[in-house]
């Protein structure tokens, strides 16, 4: 009889502790979510949320202040992450605090972290719009690390190779390192330049004491002031060219443009041939002039007076 009594107290006392069990768990989780403390809302703006979700924390200055309540997707560059705080951090969040997605350890699960802000700028309202500032991504960096590593080390193989070669001595590199007729040759190099210098600092010497033509060039000013007076008559002679090219010019133009007896000459074609009928006549009657002459001294009557013939026969 006492044992039929016994069972419903078990059945009883095992739904209680159910009961019981159950009524801390949804407190638990309750508290959680801010379900059962008073709460304000902000909101932020992201390009990528990096696997943010409903329900992931959110963290003020290290401290869990509240739950992401909500990850819409606005446009295809702009993505709305709603946040539920609670109401004691109220007066702690300031209207320039950043708000950005975080990581709980190197892989734990995702974050929002509110950084403080100011206290000029004053306390965040409720749905208010906080500004949103990039991560630092622990996968970017570790890809951007071992892309550091891959380039380090095909770096380090380039290197490799380039100090095999110049051990075998090959390349100029390697000549310079493993030969020594190429410091031969650079000895050599530097002995002429400075015999090379040698003679320049002589032929500078000679210079300034006015050896040489080039010194008396230098140093000497009567060769300076012969040089100027040549120039000074170099450039009277080319003024007066320049007068005589004056006078030529004028002298053509007058007569090209004239009326007098040169110009006609020049471009009148009658007149040229009016002068050449004049000048045949003028020696056609030279001509005659002088065979006349010879007549009058061969005729006899001025042999008679002039006693020519007298003359002629007492020579024979």
């Amino acid at each position: 009889m006492s044992k039929f009594k016994s069972r419903p107290l078990k059945l009883g006392m095992l739904v209680s502790v159910g009961l019981l069990l159950f009524v801390m768990a949804v407190y638990y989780l309750g508290s959680k979510q801010n379900l059962f403390s008073s709460t304000f809302t902000v909101t932020s703006h992201f390009y990528d949320v990096k696997g943010l979700v409903e329900g992931n924390k959110v963290r003020y200055s290290g401290i869990s202040v509240g739950t992401v309540s909500s990850v819409d997707i606005i446009s295809d560059s702009t993505i709305s992450v709603e946040m539920l705080i609670n109401q004691k951090v109220w007066e702690f969040v300031r209207k320039d605090s950043k708000v950005e997605i975080g990581r709980e350890g190197l892989m734990g699960s995702k974050m929002v972290i509110i950084h403080p802000g100011t206290p000029e700028a004053g306390t965040v309202e409720d749905n208010e719009m906080l500004e949103s500032i990039k991560a630092i991504d622990v996968q970017e960096i570790i890809q951007e690390a071992r892309g550091i590593i891959d380039d380090s080390r095909m770096l380090s193989k380039s290197l490799l190779e380039m100090s095999e070669k110049i051990n075998n001595g090959d390349g100029d590199l390697g000549r310079l390192i493993n030969e020594n007729t190429i410091t031969t040759k650079l000895g050599q190099a530097g002995d002429e330049l400075l015999a090379f210098a040698k003679n320049a600092n002589e032929i500078s010497g000679k210079v300034n004491r006015g050896e040489g033509d080039l010194g008396r060039l230098v140093n000497d000013s009567a060769i300076t002031y012969e040089l100027t007076f040549t120039l000074n008559h170099l450039k009277q002679m080319t003024a007066h060219a320049d007068s005589v090219t004056m006078e030529m010019l004028l002298f053509s133009k007058e007569l090209n443009e004239g009326e007098g007896l040169l110009n006609r000459l020049v471009y009148d074609r009658e007149m040229a041939q009016h002068v050449d009928t004049t000048i045949v006549k003028v020696g056609q009657g030279v001509d005659e002039v002088v065979q006349t002459a010879g007549k009058i001294r061969e005729s006899w009557i001025l042999n008679l007076f002039s006693g020519r013939d007298k003359k002629d026969k007492q020579a024979d």
